[in-house]
């Protein structure tokens, strides 16, 4: 078989004209889906909450000061936090667009390899249906532009794909190269190198290493130092920081199901093919828009992308096919089968890269069709069947075009109706309602996450610790979880307040109200696009508040009785702050020296009555834990910032037995408009605060110069130092 152009008309125009004019359609097709979507995934805000707080300054992590890996891929959390540092910290859309653009440069890329890949071989016409085939997949553009880090993980796919199709000096360099960047966009990002080196090392040729599988086999080991090289400086630094290299958000999703072992794994690769036909598979997924098995999309659909995954899949085993496209099969079947197996669902974003594969296979296998039919000397059949293999081939690209069409559609109205209008709603009433400090139960983490700023207690816990060890000590019923982390504020749609209920009728309403229904239904309803179910799914949700118990507010710690009303400081200073606290019988405001407060003069207060010593605990120790003593002082400051001392005493205690014990005092203030009361405490000793346990005690405010008169007034004469 030769392995030359698939057709031989005229000559193909230079390649380089043919790979920027595919790198502009490649483009232009990203941008307008992102103009006219303006399509935010959930995920994106997930992870570029831990982007911001790096780009503030707050470190990479999604609650200030809970060092906690909630994000998967290191280019998908550094890179918007380098974009958000572009804007300079001030556009939270400026940066969301940055991204978007490398994130285009980067699929750009990974189309512009494959097309150089396939065309360098002598492949022309493949390669162009390659291209076209990745530019017009719904799921590849939406995912290039809505935050995740789709892209760049088809980028370094290709490059893998090229490392082992292009021998050279450096194969094992750019190998290595490619499956570093592939480990730095998602740490499963090894399932991909493994199951891609193990179809190449089946499928070998000669021509792709120069040498047998020996000498394939060496090239992996020299990649592999590479890649190690590369991946290795994110890895040690992750433990450092995060205490663990595994990112919480695969430690919160790995409890959900049934246990994975090697066992079912191996029953899911033996039964995949069969089972694309009955239930929904990763290969059913591929080239369907995202979530299409909800409903909403005709029926046909179902049959078409089984198809198409069922062949993409399945070209590895037909004999005397290219081996480039049996190896590119044989990956995209292991690729399938292991987010078959393992997620518990098969989330669309993790479906382009196996996708491109699949498609690699096709373009090559459809490539070498029209070979073997142009080898049919009977012209009329030779025309006919190359003419039914272009109407195939045309008929799917427009299904894909159509399907993208749609989907564009169907996001628009996502973004618009659930994203901006609910849930991003959601988070922005939750942050001006919430008090500071508390916490929301929720499953839609992204938006309601970021726009609140809350602690979150997301299911399945992608950004709790507390909620993974929830569900393992009190399992997956939501009821009981909440029981367990008693959030303070709950988001949830209809069907899940009914779980609720069902399980608990007390939950919702003895312990948590409903305080806002957020509902889209209408609008939903009234929309004219395809896939309305998944829509309908986000349509409604109702905040739900924790019923709180009545707070009584406590006095405050320093106060001036006055009548019937409690005068508090304008103005406080203490090291080590104030307490209130019982001693010897007597309620003592505790203030260590040096402290002070104001008090405001209020209009008719004419004295002030009160106690103030030192604790026992200053003097009774050796000379080692005893206080040098303080200075008690009380002045009138008035109004023009002039001051009046009306009351200067100091205490020894542990010198003095008579300094020992309460002081009473009694003053007469002098009428002054304005005027407020400072009352301060300074050390004898400056350089000796410890031990220095003062206080005041039962301050009141009096109308006049009457009640006590014993004690110490406000003569200066009668103030006593210490010595």
């Amino acid at each position: 078989m030769t392995y030359g152009t698939i057709f031989h008309e005229s000559p193909p125009p230079p390649p380089r004209k043919i790979t920027i004019s595919v790198i502009g359609l490649t483009l232009l097709a990203a941008a307008l889906f992102a103009l006219y979507t303006n399509h935010a995934w959930e995920d994106y805000y997930i992870t570029f909450r831990s982007s911001q707080n790096l780009a503030t300054g707050n470190g990479l992590v999604f609650n200030v000061g809970d060092r906690l890996h909630t994000f998967t891929s290191p280019i998908g959390v550094l890179l918007p936090a380098l974009a958000y540092l572009l804007t300079g910290n001030s556009s939270v859309e400026g940066a969301l667009w940055i991204f978007r653009f490398m994130s285009m440069a980067a699929l750009a890329g990974a189309v512009a390899v494959l097309l150089r890949t396939v065309t360098s071989r002598g492949w022309r016409l493949a390669g162009i249906f390659l291209a076209a085939c990745v530019v017009t997949d719904a799921k590849t553009l939406d995912f290039t532009i809505n935050g995740m880090e789709t892209a760049f993980m088809l980028l370094f796919l290709s490059l893998i794909l090229r490392a082992h199709l292009v021998a050279g000096p450096r194969q094992a360099l750019r190998l290595g190269a490619a499956w570093g960047g592939l480990m730095w966009t998602r740490p499963d990002g090894c399932v991909y190198i493994g199951v891609l080196a193990l179809a190449f090392l089946w499928f070998h040729r000669e021509d792709f290493t120069g040498g047998n599988r020996r000498r394939l086999l060496g090239l992996y080991a020299q990649a592999a130092l590479v890649c190690t090289a590369i991946y290795l400086p994110w890895f040690g630094w992750a433990w450092y920081y995060y205490g663990s290299p595994i990112p919480h958000t695969i430690v919160a999703k790995s409890g959900i199901g049934p246990a994975r072992t090697l066992a079912g794994l191996a029953h899911t690769l033996l039964t995949l093919p069969g089972a694309v036909w009955q239930r929904s598979t990763a290969l059913e997924d591929l080239y369907l828009p995202s979530y299409f098995m909800i409903g909403g999309w005709p029926g046909a659909m179902t049959v078409i992308g089984r198809a198409g995954g069922f062949a993409a899949s399945l070209l590895w085993i037909v004999p005397g096919l290219r081996k480039e496209a049996r190896a590119a099969s044989l990956a995209c079947y292991g690729v399938s089968a292991y987010l078959t197996y393992f997620p518990y669902f098969p989330f669309p974003w993790y479906l382009p890269p196996p996708a491109l594969l699949g498609s690699f296979s096709l373009a090559l296998a459809g490539g070498q069709l029209c070979e073997l039919i142009r080898s049919i000397q009977r012209g009329r059949l030779r025309r006919g069947l190359l003419t039914g293999v272009g109407a195939v081939a045309g008929l799917w690209l427009a299904g894909q075009i159509w399907a993208t069409i749609e989907s564009a559609r169907e996001m628009r109205t996502q973004q618009d109706l659930i994203e901006n209008g609910n849930r991003r709603e959601i988070g922005v009433w939750l942050r001006d309602h919430a008090q500071p400090g508390d916490s929301v139960f929720l499953e839609p983490l992204g938006y309601i996450g970021f726009f609140s700023g809350l602690k979150t207690h997301d299911w399945p816990g992608m950004s709790s610790r507390e909620m993974v060890a929830a569900r393992k000590k009190v399992g997956a019923n939501w009821a009981t979880l909440i029981d367990e982390l008693r959030p303070d504020w709950l988001v949830l749609r209809p069907a899940e307040a009914g779980r609720l209920d069902r399980a608990d009728h007390r939950l919702l309403g003895a312990q948590y109200k409903a305080r806002r229904t957020f509902d889209q239904s209408r609008a939903v309803a009234a929309a004219d696009v395809q896939g309305k179910p998944y829509l309908a799914f986000d349509q409604t949700f109702t905040v739900y508040e924790r019923v709180r118990p009545k707070v009584v507010p406590k006095p405050p710690v320093v106060s001036l009785h006055f009548r019937d009303q409690t005068i508090t400081p304008t103005h406080t200073e203490s090291r080590f702050g104030f307490s209130s606290m019982r001693y010897q019988d007597h309620d003592v405001i505790f203030a260590h020296a040096p402290s002070q407060f104001d008090l405001p003069q209020a209009p008719g207060l004419g004295g002030v009555s009160g106690e103030f010593g030192l604790l026992d605990s200053a003097w009774t120790g050796d000379q080692w834990h005893r206080s040098a003593g303080a200075i008690f002082s009380i002045t009138q400051i008035h109004a023009d910032g002039s001051s009046t001392v009306l009351f200067h005493r100091g205490l020894d205690p542990a010198n003095r037995p008579e300094d020992r014990g309460f002081h009473p005092s009694h003053l007469t203030l002098p009428q002054a408009d304005g005027a407020s009361l400072r009352f301060q405490i300074q050390l004898a000793d400056r350089n000796n605060f410890g031990y220095t346990h003062t206080f005041w005690g039962n301050l009141q405010g009096h109308a006049s110069d009457a009640g006590n008169t014993t004690g110490t007034r406000n003569d200066p004469t009668k103030a006593r130092g210490v010595d």
